[in-house]
């Protein structure tokens, strides 16, 4: 390394891995003493005084009286001795698994053994474990043996130590051993999670084979890809929780940045509280598990035309009727609109409400004018002018260019909406009468939705 640095070391990675484990218990145990023993809350002082958390060397040097916890720190500092740690857990090795695929995710009883998917067959247009560039591999290992775990994926220059223990006459922990039979039987240890038992199925896996052809079976139930679902999860979690972008849609702003929304998606919990009991990866997801809706698209039909209507707002019909019933019933439940849109919790929802029926309309402006130009050029047509310009909006001929010049046509549109949604609620329950308010809260959030649509 430049600058006279020294390039770090398997020995420096794995030295700092264990002083976290001392700082981090004795810590604890100063914390939980406090209360009981003046000089522990005077450590416990100390620590918080610093600007820097104490390395160990703080903790060691410390000039502690209280026998009591002089033992316990002497007691910690040899637990986490590099020495004393592998001789007490190389033996434990075993019950670490890597693998790609956990048959608890399904369901936390099971009891068969994960598996290791290292194929590498993919086939275009299928999300597969093996078609994932940088998958991650997941850990196997009840909770009492996670610091086994940890221990086995630290990294060094993009390495796991796990595979320092594929050679079964690696050197990584020769400085720590005291002689090269102890270092052998440590290897042999560690190397044990990298074997996999015979995959196995279980009962609670609830796989179901379809046949066929003769003794030929299709799985219909795959065992969930761990690897797989990890992907998805980090995949959806860095695309919705983008907080600038978050931000301006709440606030109906313009962002440069996408923001993507998964519709019907849904999550289901694996295990109770201890997430970490079926996976180190599923601990890290909080037990989640994405789900994305896999129903066929459904097919539309050309949408109709509103030749003989003034506006096109009453073409929508059922498509918003039960967000407009929703709406209806919260604003009378205050007799201000003050009183309904006062706390940002209800006024949330009112967004919600004004931007779902806000979609059905962008949707039936997209479609229209994805038909053919020049629609809206026939005799009798009923359709305002302004509703003409907007649906039509690749209509070019002379006198339609003159229409659109001399129109007005954005704020009518706004306008008409606000018109229309106090009268589709007016029709729901006649105990609701629109006043002023409302009408200039619908042109408000109706034109942050539709901004782009109106070319505004």
């Amino acid at each position: 390394m430049s600058g006279g640095q020294k390039e770090e070391t398997w020995d420096d990675v794995i030295n700092a891995f264990l002083d976290e484990k001392f700082i981090s218990d004795f810590w604890k145990y100063l914390s939980a003493t406090a209360k009981s023993h003046e000089e522990a809350a005077e450590l416990v002082e100390q620590k918080k005084a610093l600007d820097e958390p104490p390395n160990r060397d703080w903790y060691l040097n410390l000039n502690i009286q209280c026998e009591e916890i002089s033992a316990r720190r002497q007691e910690l500092d040899s637990k986490f001795s590099p020495r004393q740690w592998i001789t007490e857990n190389y033996e434990k090795a075993h019950y670490v698994i890597f693998a790609t695929h956990v048959p608890k995710l399904t369901h936390s009883m099971i009891d068969s053994s994960a598996f290791y998917d290292r194929s590498k067959t993919t086939k275009g247009g299928y999300l597969s474990t093996s078609s994932l560039k940088d998958k991650s591999i997941d850990g196997v290992v009840n909770n009492a043996f996670a610091p086994i775990h940890q221990f086995l994926t630290l990294k060094l220059n993009g390495q796991e130590l796990k595979d320092e223990f594929l050679d079964s006459e690696t050197n990584v922990l020769k400085s720590f051993a005291a002689n090269d039979q102890e270092m052998q039987t440590w290897n042999r240890g560690f190397s044990a999670s990298l074997t996999l038992e015979k995959p196995s199925s279980h009962s609670l896996i609830k796989q179901v084979y379809f046949p066929v052809s003769p003794n030929k079976y299709h799985l219909l139930n795959n065992v969930v890809s761990s690897s797989k679902a990890h992907a998805l999860f980090q995949y959806v979690r860095n695309r919705i929780h983008d907080k600038e972008a978050v931000k301006l849609r709440d606030k109906g702003k313009f962002s440069d940045t996408t923001y993507f929304q998964f519709p019907n998606r849904a999550e289901i919990s694996v295990t109770a509280s201890n997430h970490g009991n079926a996976s180190q990866l599923n601990g890290t997801r909080g037990g989640r598990l994405t789900l994305f809706s896999c129903q066929p698209p459904v097919w539309q039909s050309s949408p109709r035309l509103p030749i003989y209507k003034t506006s096109f707002y009453y073409m929508l019909g059922r498509n918003v009727e039960q967000t407009v019933e929703y709406l209806c019933d919260f604003l009378l439940r205050f007799e201000q609109l003050e009183l309904s849109i006062k706390d940002p919790e209800r006024f949330k929802w009112l967004e919600r409400w004004i931007e779902d029926v806000s979609d059905e309309i962008i949707t039936y402006v997209k479609s229209v004018q994805a038909l053919p130009p020049g629609w809206s050029n026939v005799s009798g047509i009923k359709l305002k002018e302004s509703h003409r310009i907007l649906l039509d909006c690749y209509r070019e001929d002379e006198e339609f260019n003159l229409m659109r010049q001399r129109n007005n046509w954005q704020e009518v549109i706004v306008q008409d909406f606000a018109d229309w949604l106090n009268n589709q609620l007016h029709r729901k329950n006649n105990k609701f009468t629109p006043q002023r308010a409302h009408t200039s809260l619908w042109k408000k959030l109706f034109e942050a939705n539709v901004r782009e649509v109106l070319g505004l």
